[in-house]
């Protein structure tokens, strides 16, 4: 019986299914895989119902362990794996690699719950291109820097991959969730033109919702993206705080995300810019300054919160300067894991500026205006459409700083933020405005007297950032 255990804050779910099958099947051999298996083998095998823990790609140790198993030869010899001894020591052996990483032949579309994968009212598929990434960002597991080698699919054999979800299992939405698609240009021109001319006529959607690499792409590779189904550009922009971009081993890609964002408009693309928050060492005023770079440009912000990912470098270092969280359920980014420069309150407040900065452009899209201020009331009444009922909440945050919810009830509530991080935000829009995703709208927000009087002005507030 296999189960994967493919993220860290579901090992226990993954631990649980282990004993639900042991359970019922006493005599199964019971394996666990995936990505946490893979950085925590001797954790999962002291549970007594794993009996083996595949490392690396399962598809080049799992049909070897089911071999050995039937045959009765070394299990020793079985690429990836870890087992007990009969003496209680573990058997680590390294992590499998399969080269080149579609040896396996096409996945089993047909074994698929297709009415579970759905994006709207048309279907859904996920894939991927290739595996590992060649660059060595501190944050993530799939690089380089950990030690997993950069390998892509023939492109062949991802396109019959892509026709069998479409043409039999109506597959209309696409997302690839390789770490750097667009890596290798010209594999990846030839998979964008195979698209289109096979599968043109099916009005796909393409999304690489992972994110893109911004040097990797270059006007021409971005027409081929439009013409081959893609509709949004994933944009990568991590940080534009040259400090904090160094903790993250990671290049200054500004420019070549602005020379994207000027490309994907021309083809009438959406965008995008992805940003990292609450990382270890990580300024929370500088991540308010991400976001004003993002309210600038054309482009929607998405804001994800540092999570320790097993295997990466920034795991190692939240583990030496005691980090990390003590339960392996809090390891993800709703669980706002780590608490260092940035704290969890303020990790909250971000998430809330970038919902509120993206309805903003939302509104400029709309009718070129923004809500100017206006008092808050205790509660709304309840047929309000939910578009007029966060324009009244943009227009008292406007007036006070103050974000707000409203429950089923009608009732306003207010809630929790640092109020430091709301003034540093709405004093960087006063004085450069921010721009819609769709539309050429710009404004520059209008403010209560909050901003300078009611809290302090933005010089103190960057002065007092070693404190936040």
């Amino acid at each position: 019986m296999g189960i994967a255990a493919l993220f860290t804050p579901y090992e226990e779910t993954a631990l649980e299914t282990a004993a639900a099958v042991r359970r019922v099947l006493p005599d199964a051999r019971i394996v666990m895989g995936g990505h946490h298996a893979t950085a925590f083998p001797e954790r999962l095998l002291s549970h007594p119902d794993v009996d083996f823990v595949l490392r690396g790609d399962g598809e080049a140790s799992l049909p070897a362990l089911a071999r050995a198993l039937r045959e009765g030869s070394p299990l020793a010899d079985v690429p990836g794996l870890a087992f007990k001894e009969p003496t209680g020591a573990c058997h680590l052996a390294p992590p499998a690699r399969m080269d080149p990483p579609d040896g396996g032949g096409l996945p089993a579309l047909d074994l698929l719950r297709w009415d579970f994968y759905r994006r709207g009212n048309r279907g859904s598929a996920v894939t991927v291109g290739s595996r590992g990434c060649p660059l060595r960002c501190s944050y993530c597991c799939l690089g380089a820097g950990a030690g997993i080698p950069f390998r892509q699919r023939r492109v062949e054999t991802v396109l019959a991959e892509l026709e069998l979800a479409v043409n039999h299992y109506g597959a209309r939405f696409i997302d690839f969730e390789d770490e750097n698609l667009a890596w290798n240009r010209g594999w990846f021109l030839e998979l964008l033109e195979g698209i289109r001319t096979r599968l043109g006529s099916a009005g796909l959607e393409l999304r690489a919702m992972n994110g893109l690499y911004p040097p990797s792409l270059d006007p021409e590779l971005i027409r081929s993206m439009g013409r081959a189904g893609f509709r949004t550009l994933n944009l990568a922009l991590v940080t534009t705080d040259r400090s904090q971009l160094n903790r993250f081993r990671r290049r200054d890609v500004l420019p070549a995300f602005d020379r994207d964002l000027t490309s994907s408009a021309a083809c009438g693309l959406d965008a995008v810019g992805y940003i990292i928050a609450a990382g270890p060492h990580q300024s929370p005023l500088a991540s308010v300054e991400d976001l004003l770079a993002l309210a600038r440009r054309r482009v929607l912000a998405g804001l994800s919160i540092f999570y320790p990912a097993p295997g990466s470098a920034d795991f190692d270092l939240c583990r030496r300067e005691g980090l990390l969280p003590s339960q392996p359920e809090a390891m993800r980014s709703t669980a706002m894991p780590i608490a260092h420069r940035t704290s969890r309150l303020q990790a909250a407040t971000l998430l809330r500026l970038a919902r509120l900065l993206n309805f903003m452009k939302s509104c400029l899209d709309d009718d070129g205006v923004l809500p100017s201020p206006a008092a808050p009331r205790p509660a709304l009444p309840g047929e309000l459409p939910r578009a007029a009922i966060g324009r009244r909440l943009l227009r008292w945050f406007a007036h006070d700083g103050g974000l707000r919810g409203v429950g089923p009830d009608g009732q306003v509530f207010r809630h929790p933020v640092d109020s430091r991080l709301t003034a540093a935000f709405a004093q960087g829009l006063a004085r450069h405005g921010l721009r819609g995703v769709r539309s050429a709208h710009q404004a520059r927000p209008a403010f209560g007297p909050w901003i300078v009087n009611g809290l302090v002005a933005s010089t103190e507030i960057l002065r007092a950032s070693d404190q936040l």
